[in-house]
């Protein structure tokens, strides 16, 4: 069987057990988790490196694994395929969105599911008791451990400041979607203590900021990346990944279905790169030319150089 024919094969067996084993947000199971390879790698990456960058498009499952991860650390329970790193005891976390609003409708809908009672990643039974904040988001969940204490799953948001973040030991921190710099510091030092991990699941919107050079630019034994595009997520057909891509503005579109950090902190014309961009060549020596250096940006004192073609007479 040809490779191609093998992919349709497994997205067509995918999406009929989609269906077929939809749960209908029952509260008494969990939400189905049957990760894709990509999701699987990003859990594997867990047993070696303690901070991980889940770096993909929207919608293609990244804060499925981050809330499904974050269920089976907290209850101890984890399917028979994880190699990743297991906790043997109750555990102290955090997990994080952009502000409390999006907080409650991406991570804690993805935990616990729309009535806030179960039904996401975790079951109804693994919370021992929930501490209501306000609009409907959530303070802090007790999750019953396999081994018989109680873990505790603490809700943040980014938009609050880093002071915010300061005073706890933690066992992990998982920051849906990309928080500031100094932020993610700070939750990363809650961990210092234990060893524990740091996972950041998110679309690369702020383009190649602080934040994404620190893993990209800057990768360390401690940190592991993991991407994932619109062809890897089998839930959607060849016509669906056209029609998606094609719906975002055109330089969105690597960001938003593939993942990849536009270059620069924002485009300043939409334009996509793909565009404007031409094969190397040897530059003419009668060219315009010019040399400067960016003191303050993310190049981190660079020198640049640009040119500037003629047309001939």
């Amino acid at each position: 069987m040809h490779s191609t024919e093998f992919k349709s094969l497994l997205t067509h067996t995918h999406q009929v057990l989609t269906r077929a084993n939809k749960d209908g947000g029952n509260a008494k199971r969990p939400q189905r988790y049957r990760p894709y390879p990509r999701q699987i790698d990003f859990h594997d990456a867990g047993s070696a490196h303690r901070e991980r960058l889940f770096i993909a498009g929207n919608q293609l499952g990244k804060t499925l694994a981050g809330a499904f991860e974050e269920a089976a650390h907290a209850t101890g329970k984890y399917p028979i395929w994880w190699r990743g790193r297991r906790f043997d005891r109750p555990t102290a976390s955090w997990v994080a969105g952009v502000t409390g609003e999006s907080t409650r409708d991406t991570v804690q809908r993805a935990l616990i599911g729309d009535s806030g009672r179960g039904g996401g990643a975790l079951r109804r039974s693994d919370v021992a008791a929930k501490v209501a904040g306000r609009s409907g988001l959530v303070d802090m969940l007790r999750v019953r451990h396999v081994s018989g204490g109680i873990s505790t799953i603490a809700f943040k948001s980014y938009e609050k400041g880093r002071e915010k973040w300061q005073g706890a030991t933690l066992d992990r921190v998982w920051f849906d979607e990309e928080p500031p710099f100094d932020v993610y510091t700070e939750g990363l030092t809650r961990t210092n203590a234990t060893g524990g991990l740091v996972t950041l699941t998110m679309t690369p919107l702020l383009g190649m900021s602080e934040m994404v050079r620190a893993f990209l630019d800057n990768p360390t034994l401690e940190r592991h990346v993991t991407t994932m595009t619109i062809d890897d997520a089998f839930h959607y057909t060849e016509a669906d990944r056209a029609r998606i891509v094609a719906a975002y503005p055109a330089h969105e579109r690597e960001a938003r279905s593939r993942g990849i950090p536009t270059l620069g902190s924002g485009r300043i014309f939409p334009i996509e790169e793909a565009a404007l961009a031409v094969d190397g060549f040897d530059i003419p020596r009668h060219w315009p030319q010019i040399g400067g250096i960016d003191y303050l940006g993310y190049t981190g004192g660079r020198t640049f150089e640009k040119w500037k073609g003629v047309a001939a007479k």
